[in-house]
């Protein structure tokens, strides 16, 4: 079965997840999707744009739960804020309550799921961090998440998963929905290969080739999405698809190589992690942005209808 991965949208939902469908109906191996984080808020938005692109994107989950697909609906830092009732960048504060019931009821958003070995969340897993609120858990991609999502059911732990660093303007721990890219190719967490979002990237990447220095763990980033202040994208728009041989697909019993057709500099392969040889046999690549024109076509036309 193979797990399309989406970064930061950041309001795109209404141009960004019709393109997904295309994908989907063209690929029948991929049975699940995941979303970073960071759905809400972006630059110059107002209430009725906020509100608009959240209730599409409810729509769609809900639509595609029901039609068997797993979509799994992730925090970010920016969600976080409505969920909490804090105000955060770009939080819009008349907004909060129907933005939290949306997060929370519609969405079933959650912290941090698992892709095979991968942990996914919106900006990463820091050894310093884990060594705080992990020490009893252990370096297993799946047992994390679900001791994040255990904190997020506690409300006494919302301080611990918003802990925001200096490399974002904080004074904390670098935590699972502010670390910054800096702070996780420093101390990402050893033994864990993850895929997060949230440090805005030109294109999808796996960072663990060449450019960590606390291991090689593999770290794909996917905040390909986020724009400039004013309008111009910062990344092509590609996505991660994830490919793991084990797991099947309930409807089509599917399994496979990744037959994406990304260009080469844009592929690679999960290397072993030293804890849990399933790295070394799944398959992650990068894939253009779907559908046609490009992402900052895309964006063009979404820019000028706001």
């Amino acid at each position: 079965m193979k797990t399309l991965v989406v970064g930061d949208l950041h309001l795109k939902q209404q141009f960004v997840l019709p393109r997904i469908d295309g994908m989907l109906a063209g690929d029948a191996e991929i049975g699940r999707v995941v979303f970073l984080g960071d759905a809400c808020d972006d630059w110059g938005a107002n209430e009725a744009d906020e509100l608009n692109a959240m209730e599409f994107y409810a729509k769609w989950v809900r639509e595609h739960r029901g039609r068997g697909m797993r979509v799994d609906v992730l925090l970010g830092n920016h969600d976080f804020c409505y969920v909490r009732g804090k105000r955060g960048p770009g939080s819009i504060m008349s907004i909060m309550r129907n933005l939290r019931t949306i997060l929370e009821d519609a969405l079933q958003a959650k912290v941090a799921c698992a892709v095979g070995p991968y942990l996914c969340s919106h900006a990463g897993v820091t050894g310093v961090w884990a060594k705080r609120f992990l020490a009893d858990v252990p370096a297993d991609a799946a047992a994390i998440a679900q001791r994040l999502n255990e904190m997020l059911a506690d409300s006494s732990h919302w301080g611990d998963l918003d802990s925001c660093p200096p490399s974002r303007g904080g004074w904390s721990l670098p935590g699972p929905l502010w670390a910054d890219l800096r702070d996780m190719l420093d101390d990402a967490l050893p033994g864990v290969p993850q895929i997060v979002g949230h440090s805005p990237v030109e294109r999808v990447e796996n960072y663990a080739s060449g450019w960590m220095t606390a291991g090689r763990d593999p770290l794909w980033v996917c905040d390909t999405m986020s724009l400039m202040s004013y309008g111009a994208p910062i990344g092509d728009g590609s996505m991660l698809l994830v490919d793991e041989p084990g797991a099947m697909d309930g409807s089509t019993g599917l399994c496979g190589s990744c037959g994406s057709g990304a260009p080469d500099e844009l592929c690679g392969l999960g290397a072993s992690n030293g804890a849990d040889d399933a790295a070394e046999t799944l398959e992650a690549c990068a894939v253009p942005f779907p559908g046609e024109g490009t992402f900052a076509e895309a964006c063009k036309r979404y820019w000028e209808a706001r």
